[in-house]
């Protein structure tokens, strides 16, 4: 049989199509790369996620002429490059030119390694032809963002030159996608390798405390963090940090031992709703590193209520940003997770409907809300519940492949048995309605006590002589 040309075209593009996902599917480290085109296109999303003060990588330099706020951090970069490259070498006698071509060198030398760790089709368009400004551009980058993690603190932020207010804004810039520097990168340019490195991310990560007080420790197993918000989401979804419900393994499902969920449909909407049946919210009780990580939650049920265990969660103004940004993270193509960030989101969210249960919350202890008020903690929240991969997955029917099947509805489960359980809830009813404070308990004993005399006078009157 004779193929036209046509279909020996298409008949290539088969080929060419299964080529291009072998060729993904190789890819064992994420690339640097722009958010998602699905959270693009939602313009409340993407505010978050473009540079205000600086730009970090190639993905907004190109911007910087039309942008004169990306212009002053530019000449910060400048200036912290300059820093690092004097305090590189500062106990050798060697000139600062000579130690900055030493530095620039490595990086051209390895420019065509470097250049694969960007996302090409969307990143490094009209870099291809220039590969010694990329390498400019990189060192530069990269020695600051250096300088910047190792000098960074919140108390004195002249160490870096910087106003507090420029400090927090650039530090917030700092953490977006768009704005990652791979670690390789780091690590051609900095002495310090391997957990040296991941000190200066978490230096980064709690403002400069790590280096200041040297009491802030946090181990990370088996994961080489390869930028900032990697390895921050690593602290937050840390699996030493184990989730237990009711002593119930969150992983017993695997294996030949699985279990169903069969819940049918979730009949409580928020914390109010579970307060009303006596489930009190509590933040872990756990050491103080590991109260944080978002896996750390339990639920047990008890006769007269039950008791939902969170972790510790701090909102302010730079939240909303490495927030959205987590999610662009995970739903990048190339990063091979599941969800547990969406995951976490998509929980949250079904407990969360109003500033009502973000009080609840705050009052508990869970939630430290910084923003402006309990409504805009509240919005936040329900805003990250849109457009989450996770919300795409019924909760009755749960996958491995999904973080949010194999903790979270577990979670779920527990309480919606508990919830919608008639005597735990009667239960529940009375025990609030005369034991939750002193005064109702008094109430009560007032009115028991009451009734007795009421019936002894009954008594007495029905049997006066006796």
């Amino acid at each position: 049989m004779i193929m036209e040309l046509d279909e020996i075209r298409w008949l290539a593009q088969l080929k060419e199509a299964e080529e291009r996902f072998k060729e993904k599917n190789q890819i064992l480290t994420p690339k640097i790369q722009r958010v998602p085109l699905l959270l693009r296109q939602n313009k409340k999303f993407t505010k978050y996620c473009s540079p205000k003060l600086i730009s970090l990588g190639p993905i907004h330099h190109n911007h910087n002429h039309n942008n004169e706020s990306l212009k002053l951090g530019e000449d910060y970069k400048l200036l912290w490059t300059s820093k690092f490259v004097t305090k590189y070498h500062e106990n050798i006698n060697e000139d600062t030119n000579q130690v900055a071509q030493f530095l620039l060198k490595r990086i051209k030398d390895d420019i065509k390694e470097l250049k694969n760790l960007f996302d090409e089709d969307t990143i490094l368009l009209g870099w291809k032809s220039n590969d010694n400004y990329l390498a400019w551009m990189l060192f530069v980058d990269g020695c600051s963002l250096l300088y910047f993690m190792e000098n960074i603190d919140m108390q004195h932020p002249e160490a870096l030159n910087l106003e507090l207010d420029q400090l927090m804004q650039m530090w917030r810039d700092m953490w977006l996608l768009e704005n990652q520097l791979p670690r390789k990168l780091l690590e051609m340019l900095s002495k310090k390798k391997g957990s040296d490195l991941d000190d200066l991310f978490l230096n980064f990560c709690v403002l400069g405390e790590s280096k200041r007080y040297g009491n802030v420790v946090v181990s990370i197993h088996n994961h080489k963090a390869i930028h900032i918000l990697d390895y921050y989401r690593s602290i937050l979804i840390s699996p030493h940090n184990h989730m237990e419900v009711n002593n119930i393994s969150p992983y017993q499902d695997e294996g030949n031992n699985e279990q169903h969920h069969d819940v049918g449909w979730y009949t409580y909407k928020n914390i109010r709703d579970l307060k009303r049946i006596g489930i009190q919210v509590k933040p872990p009780n756990s050491p103080r590193g590991n109260s944080i990580a978002w896996s750390n939650i339990r639920f047990n049920s008890k006769w007269n209520g039950g008791e939902l265990r969170l972790p510790i969660l701090m909102f302010n103004d730079v939240t909303p940003y490495i927030f959205r940004n987590l999610i662009a993270y995970e739903m990048c193509p190339d990063v091979h997770c599941r969800f547990e960030c969406c995951s976490f989101f998509s929980f949250m969210d079904s407990l969360i409907d109003n500033a009502e249960d973000v009080k609840e919350l705050r009052l508990s202890g869970v939630i430290q809300n910084m923003l402006r008020s309990d409504e805009d903690l509240a919005n936040l929240i329900n805003e990250l519940g849109n457009d989450l991969p996770t919300n795409l997955f019924f909760d009755k029917f749960h996958s491995r492949a999904v973080t949010f099947s194999e903790k979270y509805i577990k979670v779920k489960t527990q309480i919606e048995k508990h919830y919608s359980n008639r005597w735990r809830r009667w239960l529940a009813t009375g025990y609030n309605t005369y034991f939750s404070t002193p005064w109702s308990i008094i109430a009560f004993l007032a009115a028991l006590l009451a009734l007795v005399l009421s019936f002894l006078q009954t008594w007495f009157t029905i049997h006066p002589n006796k």
